[in-house]
């Protein structure tokens, strides 16, 4: 009996299947021949299936599940054989991949050669019965916040033997390091759902550098199998650190602002300045209620890679793709220029029909360098285009092995990034750069690391080529234009002189802290032959991590409340656990800490007879 001839079958033909017919992913398909064969009254398998050589699906063929024959197993016998359920029906729907990712119905086949179920008792047929769970559990009354429905919010299941791994981990190291941070979050069932540690080391890297952090999310784009988070940062050596890790089991707006306020208090309440995270809803409302006043932006680096996960075939299929987007969303900083970049692109590569980069288009302003370039992110993109730290850890987080030993590659790789950080401070302490006398590039070479210098003198020296023109004044207030050789777009300078501000439309400055070339021209131009220290940043210096504790205004009240003399103790624990680790390298630096300890010891104790004495006269 013919699928389309039975008298059940709803008119209207967008429910029945047709060859062209397109779908943005394998599950949107499936859930639409499912539902077709529910109304048709048969049960659907996924049969064959072809990939690319990156493993990314080029056709999927969907069956009748009375497709082809049960094949008997050679000697053996059952006691009591199971009835014939298979019938060679050849009833299918065959869909393949086109160049821009989609898949699109290349075969159709509705004939059945067997009865087919009434559409009342579909439900009841294998394919469907997962619906009809569902639809039960929605006509039950139950709250959305019920159990059965926060499983549903889980990403993934966790593995067998996952948490006790975790629990063994992170007790060892707070066993090792009394400053060691932990938390665990447990659902409403009582199951441990999501955890989140950092080391001393790491908070103090937020104190100096957190003003800028990625919630790195890119398991989920890497298929890592375990979903492992990081939050990253940029130090003064425009290296990446670390300053927290978390394993996610469940993705709800609960459980990321669970998160985020778990993160802030383990960072002695430091919030960021901006926040760059994956394009995501539940993230999103998280942070407005975590973290607010923190400026929140789409990472481009997350674009890029969803990218890769969703234009597969278009990334395969052009030697160029990968060049004209990276460039769209990595190098374009007018609005001019990257609306052209993209539509030229979508033209070149017949993406127009693409709904996903559609999309994309349309959160452009969350994204785009052109609409961002007034938010501090510290440049962290070049860092991330470089390395993705998730990635090295993604072949330990495979759910065929056993969770411990990754814990063991990830301290390896934090230890190794410290020990580039430590080579980094010693380099930019002890040698000297030489640069031309001239007194701008010497004062940035006395303050910058190496790494930022180079970046500013590259500024410095672009400036040579730029052209400007005076074009008034009012009051303390001067503009200039400024143009770069053989470069049309012009830039405008604005200078007063009463406080010695300056500001450039570019906005390089508000974007990664380090002056640009337009600046540079100017100040030249009236002759300064020096940055105003306001536009050398604390966090690019060479003393950025020499901070003293009077810094920290917020404990230095005379109140002793409870409160604030556990902050004070759990900074002044952060500050000893990272000179310990530091010291304990070495036998000198060991031998000399603990002279000095005693030294500082009975110098403490001394400020506290003195205080003693004079509360009681």
């Amino acid at each position: 009996m013919g699928a389309a001839e039975h008298a059940d079958v709803p008119p209207n033909p967008g429910w029945i299947p047709h060859l062209d017919m397109q779908f943005d992913n394998e599950d949107a398909a499936y859930a639409f021949y499912t539902s077709y064969a529910a109304c048709v009254g048969f049960s659907v398998r996924k049969s064959k299936m072809w990939t690319t050589s990156k493993d990314v699906l080029a056709a999927r063929t969907f069956v009748c599940s009375k497709q082809g024959f049960r094949q008997k197993k050679k000697g053996f016998e059952p006691k009591k054989p199971r009835p014939a359920t298979r019938t060679g029906c050849p009833a299918c729907m065959t869909i393949k991949i086109t160049p821009s990712g989609r898949y699109r119905v290349t075969e159709f086949v509705p004939d059945h050669n067997h009865l087919l179920a009434n559409p009342s008792t579909a439900p009841l047929l294998r394919s469907h019965r997962a619906k009809v769970k569902g639809r039960i559990a929605d006509d039950s009354g139950m709250p959305p916040d019920s159990s059965e429905n926060h499983q549903l919010k889980r990403r993934k299941a966790m593995q067998v033997g996952d948490a006790g791994a975790v629990l063994e981990y992170l007790q060892r190291m707070q066993v090792e390091n009394p400053s060691f941070f932990y938390a665990v979050r447990v659902d409403g069932d009582d199951s441990i759902a999501n955890f989140f540690w950092a080391d001393a080391k790491s908070v103090m890297d937020c104190q100096y550098f957190g003003d800028v952090v990625c919630f790195d999310t890119t398991y989920k784009a890497c298929d890592c199998g375990r979903p492992f988070a990081l939050f990253v940062g940029v130090n003064n050596h425009k290296q990446m650190i670390i300053f927290g890790a978390a394993l996610l089991y469940d993705e709800s707006v609960e459980s990321f602002q669970w998160l985020f306020d778990t993160f802030k208090d383990a960072m002695r309440g430091k919030q960021p300045k901006t926040v760059l995270t994956d394009k995501c809803m539940e993230i999103f409302d998280a942070l407005v209620a975590a973290w607010p006043g923190t400026t929140h932006r789409i990472c481009v680096w997350h674009v890029y890679q969803n990218a890769m996960m969703h234009l597969n075939q278009v990334f395969e299929g052009s030697k160029t793709f990968a060049h004209d987007f990276g460039r769209c969303i990595f190098d374009c900083e007018e609005e001019e220029e990257f609306i052209y970049a993209w539509r030229a692109m979508m033209v070149k590569y017949d993406l127009s029909d693409n709904e996903w980069l559609a999309k994309l288009y349309e959160d452009r302003l969350m994204w785009a360098l052109p609409y961002g370039k007034q938010v501090f992110c510290a440049d962290i993109k070049n860092n991330l285009r470089k390395e993705n730290l998730i990635s090295l850890l993604k072949k330990h987080l495979s759910p065929q092995q056993e969770l411990l030993p990754f814990f063991e590659h990830y301290d390896t790789l934090l230890n190794e990034r410290r020990c580039l950080e430590l080579q980094a401070d010693v380099h930019a302490s002890q040698n000297i750069l030489k640069v031309p006398p001239l007194r701008m590039l010497k004062q940035a070479a006395n303050v910058y690391t190496p790494a930022v210098f180079k970046v500013f003198q590259n500024e410095f020296e672009m400036y040579m080529d730029c052209m400007v023109y005076h074009r008034g004044d009012v009051g303390t207030v001067s503009d200039y234009k400024v143009i770069v050789d053989e470069n049309p777009r012009e830039h405008f300078v604005r200078y007063d002189s009463s406080d010695s501000s300056i500001f450039c439309s570019c906005k390089k400055f508000e974007f990664a802290g380090i002056q640009c070339r337009h600046v540079l021209k100017v100040l030249d131009y009236r002759n300064i032959k020096e940055l105003p220290p306001r536009y050398i940043l604390k966090r690019w210096r060479k003393d950025a991590k020499l901070r003293a504790v009077t810094d920290h205004h917020e404990y230095a009240s005379a109140d002793s409340s409870k409160s604030l003399i556990a902050n004070r103790y759990k900074y002044l624990c952060c500050i000893f656990s990272t000179l310990a680790a530091r010291a304990a390298k070495t036998v000198e630096a060991f031998t000399f800490i603990g002279s000095q300890s005693e030294l500082l010891l009975e110098q403490v104790e001394h400020i506290l007879q003195k205080e003693l004495l004079r509360y009681h006269n």
